[in-house]
Parts: structure tokens; C-alpha cells; sequence
């Protein structure tokens, strides 16, 4: 195998397996965890056989892996040091998910696997999507029934939409060809109302952000629109999602205050143990040492990425989070004006990832495996996207 962006598996009885497990994980993302894991390994699996039937192996150069080395060993150091190893050490296998960036970019290096896996994310946005208003409006269509579509927790739901959506807003924007900005263009439609329907805030605050990014390399005054519909959104927003919005900038609501709780808590961890944290137990137990008094709600996490790591894994785990956040943007966001399905691909994945940062602000999402699985899985067909079109040639 070459070492290129577009350098594919060689041609042979099991090259076109990688492909369609590719596509099968594309497919599972949208889902639950279990699934997600499943087609993970068959994708592995494919891989693996695909390479040993030509007896050749070479891993692409993503620029992640160094990233992702330093990483698994942050979070090693984290468990050892840990105030509770038993229940940190489990914990470690979250060290390989970034290595399924250059497990993806492998099998996507073909363009038709490539292509194909990306409409089969689209496609399955759209019909989740379509799942989760369903089952909402048949729940009463009331913020008590927020949407959940299959992964079974609304906030997760909207994390996961959080990292479509960009992807299908770009290339309906970006695409050459018209059948990819319609079906995008469907996809991202219906995948909008339903994140409404999830009533989470930080997501909608990180779709905002992805949005900006899109306009910024787009169409820069978009972004002046896009203000002008948040303004709208605060001033015009029906009951609920009016109340929500609100919500999210009230310092003394009861739910922020609480989450305000939860991170002084976690400056308190990070001050008595700012090199390797407390550990990556979950933080029940921990956390009753450490929160305030006015404190009511116990917490297994602290709702905020950067104050999370800060606790759990100290400054070398700041370090090595900051070195892999490089690292994911650099093996996304290449040539991000190109037209096509690739440089719309990097764009919107490039914007996903700015979304879910910002996010990570108001909750843990870099914690919950049914949304690293998407993660990585989309900035390993960002990477390999460099070779289908053509566009740097």
C-alpha cells in the first residue's frame, strides 16, 4: 500500500470486505453501543484478513496515532496513580478508540467504500431521525418525552446528531452533485427538527458553533444571518424551547447551578492532585468529598470535558487531551474550500468537531463511547476524503 490519502487495499479475493464492514459501522453509529462495538470488530476483522491475503500490512499516516499513543498513556498513568485503580483500570480501553481514525481512514481509502459509507450515514441519520420525532410525538410531543431515537438517552441522541448534522449541512452546501445536496439536504431537515425535539442545550449551542464554521468558509456573510435567526430564536421560540434556550445563559437556574457545583468540585480535585487526578472511576464516591454544601445532586461525572480531565487525569492529561484535539483537526481540516464531496466532508466534519468541543463545555460527551465511535469514525473518512476527488491535484 502506498502511503497516500487515496492509497486503497490491493485488489484480491477479501478487498472489497473492509469496504462494506466500513459501511455496516457507518450504519451502526446511529444506533446504540452495542452494535457500535460489533461492527467495529467486524470492520477489524476485514481488515485484518483483507491484508494477511496479500501479506503486506501498513498502517496510514493520519497523524493521529502519536496523539493517540499519548493519550493511552495519560489516561495509564491516570489509572495507576488513581485513588481507586480496580475501578479505573477497566476503564483503559477507551485508549483505542482513536486508533479507529486510521482503522476507518484504511477501508475509506477506496472511494467507492468511502462514498458509500457516507451515504449510508446520511440515509441513516434521516430514517433515525425520523424515529426519534415519531416516538416523541407519540410520547405526547412534551419536553417530558424529549426525543431519544435509538441510543436511549436524549443527550446522547443529541450528540450524535450534533456530529451528523454539520456533515449533512456542508455537503448539501458544498457537494458537486446534486443528488448528494439533496439527500443531504433531506437528511439534515429532518435531523434539525429532532435535535429541537431533544431540548438539549448544549447541543444546540454546539450545532450553532459548527454552523458558524460551515458559513466561515462558505459563505462569510452567513454568519451575520445566522446571529440574526439566534437573536430570533431567543425572542420568538415557542413555550419550552423558548424556556430552554433561556435557560442555558441563567447563571442561577437550578440545573446550572448545579453543574457550577459539580466543576468547583473538580478545581478542588484538580488542586489536591494536579498531576495524574483522582482517576477514572466513576466520581460518586469522590465527588461526595468534595462538593459544596449547597450541593443536591450527586454526581458519577462533572459535566464540563475540560474540568473532567482536569480531575480525573490532571495536567498530563490536559496535555495529551490538547495534543489529540490538534491532531483530529489537522487530520480533518484540509483544503476546507475545495468543492466536492470530500472537501464537504472535511469542512463538516471539521465543524462537527468545533460543535462537540464547545459542547464538551456543558457536559462529558468525550466520556460517552456512543459518541467517540462517531467521532472517530468521521475524522478517519475526513482523512481519507484527501484522495477521492482529486481536489489538491
Amino acid at each position: 500500500m502506498t502511503r497516500g490519502a487515496g492509497a486503497a487495499l490491493a485488489r484480491g479475493p477479501l478487498d472489497a470486505a473492509p469496504g462494506w464492514a466500513l459501511a455496516l459501522l457507518a450504519l451502526a453509529v446511529t444506533w446504540s453501543i452495542a452494535p457500535m462495538g460489533i461492527a467495529t470488530g467486524v470492520l477489524f476483522a476485514a481488515t485484518v484478513a483483507a491484508m494477511a491475503s496479500r501479506r503486506a500490512f501498513e498502517w496510514p499516516r493520519t497523524g493521529v496515532e502519536p496523539a493517540a499513543f499519548g493519550w493511552a498513556l495519560a489516561l495509564l498513568l491516570a489509572a495507576l496513580f488513581a485513588q481507586d485503580r480496580a475501578g479505573s483500570l477497566p476503564r483503559l480501553t477507551k485508549a483505542l478508540f482513536p486508533f479507529l481514525v486510521g482503522l476507518v481512514a484504511m477501508a475509506a481509502a477506496d472511494r467507492r467504500a468511502g462514498e458509500r459509507a457516507v451515504a449510508v450515514l446520511l440515509a441513516a441519520t434521516g430514517v433515525v431521525a425520523a424515529i426519534g420525532i415519531a416516538i416523541w410525538a407519540a410520547n405526547g410531543a412534551t419536553f417530558e418525552g424529549r426525543a431519544r431515537g435509538l441510543s436511549g438517552h436524549y443527550m446522547t441522541f443529541a450528540g450524535q446528531l450534533l456530529l451528523e448534522l454539520p456533515v449533512a449541512i456542508a455537503i448539501a452546501l458544498r457537494a458537486k452533485d446534486g443528488r448528494w445536496r439533496m439527500g443531504a439536504a433531506a437528511a439534515a431537515a429532518v435531523a434539525l427538527v429532532v435535535l429541537a425535539v431533544t431540548f438539549t442545550r448544549s447541543a444546540w449551542i454546539g450545532l450553532f458553533v459548527s454552523c458558524g464554521v460551515i458559513l466561515g468558509f462558505t459563505w462569510p456573510p452567513g454568519i451575520a444571518l445566522l446571529a440574526v435567526a439566534g437573536v430570533a430564536a431567543f425572542a420568538f421560540a415557542p413555550g419550552a424551547f423558548r424556556e430552554r434556550l433561556w435557560s442555558a445563559f441563567d447563571p442561577h437556574h437550578p440545573w446550572n447551578l448545579q453543574r457550577t457545583y459539580m466543576w468547583e468540585a473538580g478545581a478542588r480535585m484538580f488542586r489536591d492532585h494536579p498531576l495524574t487526578g483522582v482517576g477514572l472511576m466513576d466520581l460518586h464516591a469522590t465527588y461526595d468529598q468534595y462538593r459544596s454544601p449547597q450541593s443536591v445532586e450527586r454526581a458519577g461525572h462533572l459535566h464540563n470535558v475540560y474540568v473532567q480531565i482536569a480531575a480525573t487525569m490532571g495536567a498530563v492529561g490536559l496535555a495529551a487531551f490538547a495534543f489529540l484535539v490538534v491532531s483530529l483537526f489537522r487530520a480533518a481540516a484540509h483544503s476546507l474550500r475545495a468543492r466536492g464531496l470530500g472537501g464537504a466532508l472535511r469542512l463538516g466534519v471539521t465543524a462537527a468537531l468545533a460543535g462537540f468541543l464547545v459542547a464538551g463545555v456543558f457536559e462529558w460527551n468525550f466520556g460517552d463511547e456512543e459518541l467517540l465511535y462517531p467521532l472517530y469514525l468521521l475524522v478517519g473518512l475526513a482523512w481519507a476524503s484527501r484522495g477521492w476527488d482529486g481536489e489538491e491535484r
